[in-house]
């Protein structure tokens, strides 16, 4: 059918169209925003493959996995996951020493 040509190319160009934002290390998505986004299109992907329409399936699943790198990169998980600086954060406070 050639109606799932065009689902399969809509897709496409919207997935591509989040590049930009990954390339942007100042962008900030919000974690729900991508996370459902995410979440949305897996199971786009799932049922467009057991319906058997294979083009929609992997242009879906493709724009699934660009919103995953997106909400990993841009949403600041990858900042609670590891610290900024890639040293260990511990759990000792340091408080200055006062000079007596």
């Amino acid at each position: 059918m050639w109606q799932e040509y065009i689902i399969a190319a809509v897709t496409l160009v919207l997935t591509l169209s989040v590049l930009p934002t990954i390339r942007d290390h100042d962008a900030r998505v919000p974690l729900q925003t991508s996370g459902l986004t995410t979440v949305g299109l897996l199971v786009k992907a799932v049922a467009f493959g057991s319906a058997g329409m294979t083009a929609p399936a992997l242009g879906a699943g493709l724009g699934c996995v660009m919103w995953a790198v997106l909400a990993y990169l841009r949403s600041g998980v990858r900042e609670r996951l590891r610290p900024l600086d890639g040293e260990a954060e511990s759990g000792v406070v340091e408080f200055p020493a006062a000079d007596d």
